[in-house]
Protein backbone atom coordinates (compact mmCIF):
# COMPACT_ATOMS: atom_id res chain seq x y z
CA UNK A 1 0.00 0.00 0.00
CA UNK A 2 1.05 3.53 -1.01
CA UNK A 3 1.39 5.96 1.93
CA UNK A 4 2.98 8.68 3.40
CA UNK A 5 2.97 11.40 6.55
CA UNK A 6 1.91 15.05 6.39
CA UNK A 7 3.74 15.59 9.88
CA UNK A 8 4.30 18.50 12.12
CA UNK A 9 3.51 20.60 15.55
CA UNK A 10 0.25 21.29 17.25
CA UNK A 11 -1.39 24.02 15.14
CA UNK A 12 0.99 23.88 11.75
CA UNK A 13 -1.95 23.03 9.50
CA UNK A 14 -1.97 19.44 8.76
CA UNK A 15 -5.65 18.43 9.27
CA UNK A 16 -6.30 21.08 6.86
CA UNK A 17 -3.66 20.17 4.53
CA UNK A 18 -4.42 16.63 4.84
CA UNK A 19 -8.35 17.38 3.97
CA UNK A 20 -7.34 19.32 1.26
CA UNK A 21 -5.39 16.72 -0.54
CA UNK A 22 -7.64 13.92 -0.03
CA UNK A 23 -10.26 16.28 -1.62
CA UNK A 24 -7.92 16.56 -4.45
CA UNK A 25 -7.00 13.20 -5.08
CA UNK A 26 -10.80 12.10 -4.50
CA UNK A 27 -11.41 14.81 -7.36
CA UNK A 28 -9.23 12.65 -9.82
CA UNK A 29 -10.81 9.25 -8.50
CA UNK A 30 -8.64 7.78 -6.03
CA UNK A 31 -9.52 5.85 -3.00
CA UNK A 32 -7.88 7.44 -0.55
CA UNK A 33 -8.22 5.97 2.98
CA UNK A 34 -6.18 8.03 6.44
CA UNK A 35 -4.68 7.34 9.70
CA UNK A 36 -4.40 9.81 12.35
CA UNK A 37 -2.20 10.04 15.23
CA UNK A 38 -3.64 11.01 18.49
CA UNK A 39 -0.13 12.47 19.76
CA UNK A 40 -0.96 14.11 23.14
CA UNK A 41 -2.26 11.04 24.58
CA UNK A 42 -5.54 12.43 25.04
CA UNK A 43 -8.78 9.80 24.65
CA UNK A 44 -10.48 9.28 21.64
CA UNK A 45 -13.48 10.82 21.86
CA UNK A 46 -16.42 9.23 19.82
CA UNK A 47 -18.52 5.89 21.92
CA UNK A 48 -20.88 8.67 24.02
CA UNK A 49 -22.11 7.33 27.22
CA UNK A 50 -24.83 5.27 27.68
CA UNK A 51 -25.31 4.13 23.97
CA UNK A 52 -25.69 0.53 22.92
CA UNK A 53 -21.53 0.39 22.07
CA UNK A 54 -20.72 1.95 25.43
CA UNK A 55 -22.62 -0.15 27.16
CA UNK A 56 -20.71 -3.24 25.12
CA UNK A 57 -16.92 -1.84 26.20
CA UNK A 58 -18.54 -1.24 29.87
CA UNK A 59 -19.11 -4.80 29.55
CA UNK A 60 -15.92 -5.88 28.46
CA UNK A 61 -15.97 -6.14 24.54
CA UNK A 62 -12.78 -6.17 23.14
CA UNK A 63 -13.83 -4.49 19.90
CA UNK A 64 -17.26 -2.90 18.67
CA UNK A 65 -18.34 -2.47 15.23
CA UNK A 66 -21.32 -0.27 14.30
CA UNK A 67 -23.04 -0.35 11.41
CA UNK A 68 -25.39 1.83 9.36
CA UNK A 69 -26.81 1.59 5.68
CA UNK A 70 -23.99 4.34 5.27
CA UNK A 71 -20.94 3.43 7.28
CA UNK A 72 -19.23 0.88 9.46
CA UNK A 73 -17.37 2.19 12.53
CA UNK A 74 -15.05 -0.19 14.25
CA UNK A 75 -13.19 0.26 17.67
CA UNK A 76 -10.34 -1.63 19.18
CA UNK A 77 -9.09 -1.52 22.14
CA UNK A 78 -5.67 -2.11 23.72
CA UNK A 79 -3.33 -1.60 26.57
CA UNK A 80 -0.50 -0.77 24.26
CA UNK A 81 -0.57 1.73 21.48
CA UNK A 82 -0.27 -0.12 18.14
CA UNK A 83 2.63 0.51 15.65
CA UNK A 84 1.74 2.80 12.54
CA UNK A 85 2.94 -0.27 10.81
CA UNK A 86 0.10 -3.02 12.05
CA UNK A 87 -2.58 0.20 11.67
CA UNK A 88 -1.36 0.71 7.93
CA UNK A 89 -1.93 -3.52 7.63
CA UNK A 90 -5.42 -2.95 9.26
CA UNK A 91 -6.05 -0.75 6.47
CA UNK A 92 -4.26 -2.74 3.36
CA UNK A 93 -7.36 -4.89 3.85
CA UNK A 94 -9.91 -2.02 4.36
CA UNK A 95 -12.52 -2.36 1.23
CA UNK A 96 -12.77 -0.56 -1.12
CA UNK A 97 -9.18 -1.28 -1.50
CA UNK A 98 -6.85 1.85 -1.44
CA UNK A 99 -4.50 3.57 -3.82
CA UNK A 100 -2.98 6.01 -1.06
CA UNK A 101 -2.98 6.82 2.52
CA UNK A 102 -2.30 9.92 3.74
CA UNK A 103 -1.18 9.62 7.71
CA UNK A 104 -1.26 12.62 9.95
CA UNK A 105 1.28 12.77 12.48
CA UNK A 106 3.97 9.70 13.38
CA UNK A 107 6.85 11.90 12.54
CA UNK A 108 9.52 9.20 13.58
CA UNK A 109 8.25 7.01 10.85
CA UNK A 110 9.76 5.54 8.21
CA UNK A 111 6.96 6.92 5.61
CA UNK A 112 7.61 9.27 3.26
CA UNK A 113 6.94 12.95 4.66
CA UNK A 114 5.51 16.02 4.58
CA UNK A 115 6.89 18.38 6.65
CA UNK A 116 4.29 21.56 7.84
CA UNK A 117 6.78 24.35 9.09
CA UNK A 118 5.63 26.93 11.28
CA UNK A 119 7.34 29.49 13.82
CA UNK A 120 8.34 26.12 15.96
CA UNK A 121 12.13 24.43 15.40
CA UNK A 122 11.82 21.87 13.39
CA UNK A 123 13.04 18.66 14.62
CA UNK A 124 15.36 16.18 12.30
CA UNK A 125 13.43 13.81 10.35
CA UNK A 126 14.00 11.38 7.81
CA UNK A 127 12.48 10.55 4.63
CA UNK A 128 11.42 14.45 3.48
CA UNK A 129 9.83 14.52 0.64
CA UNK A 130 8.67 18.25 0.82
CA UNK A 131 8.44 21.28 3.65
CA UNK A 132 5.30 22.82 3.53
CA UNK A 133 4.51 26.47 4.69
CA UNK A 134 2.85 29.88 4.14
CA UNK A 135 5.17 31.13 1.07
CA UNK A 136 3.31 34.04 -0.17
CA UNK A 137 4.54 32.92 -3.56
CA UNK A 138 5.44 30.11 -5.92
CA UNK A 139 7.41 27.02 -4.39
CA UNK A 140 10.95 26.78 -4.42
CA UNK A 141 13.48 24.13 -4.84
CA UNK A 142 15.87 23.27 -1.96
CA UNK A 143 18.91 20.55 -2.18
CA UNK A 144 16.85 17.12 -2.57
CA UNK A 145 13.26 18.09 -1.06
CA UNK A 146 11.01 21.21 -2.49
CA UNK A 147 9.47 24.11 -0.41
CA UNK A 148 5.85 24.02 -1.47
CA UNK A 149 3.09 27.21 -0.33
CA UNK A 150 0.30 25.34 1.47
CA UNK A 151 -1.92 26.52 -0.73
CA UNK A 152 -0.27 24.90 -3.82
CA UNK A 153 -2.42 21.67 -3.71
CA UNK A 154 -2.20 20.67 -7.18
CA UNK A 155 1.93 20.99 -7.12
CA UNK A 156 1.77 18.72 -3.71
CA UNK A 157 -0.63 16.34 -5.78
CA UNK A 158 1.60 15.83 -8.43
CA UNK A 159 4.71 15.40 -6.05
CA UNK A 160 2.65 12.55 -4.18
CA UNK A 161 1.90 11.16 -7.13
CA UNK A 162 5.55 11.35 -8.54
CA UNK A 163 6.97 10.68 -5.38
CA UNK A 164 4.49 8.34 -3.38
CA UNK A 165 2.68 6.54 -6.22
CA UNK A 166 5.45 6.30 -8.95
CA UNK A 167 3.00 7.61 -11.87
Amino acid sequence: MKALAVVGYKNSGKTTLVARLVAAFKAQGYRVGTCKHEGGGHPVTGDTPNTDTWRHRQAGADVTLLASATETVLRQYQAVEPSLELLLEQLAQAKPVLDLVIVEGWKRSTLPKIVMVGADKIEEMTNVVAWVQNCQSSSIAVGQEQVYDRDDIEALVLLIKSRVLHE
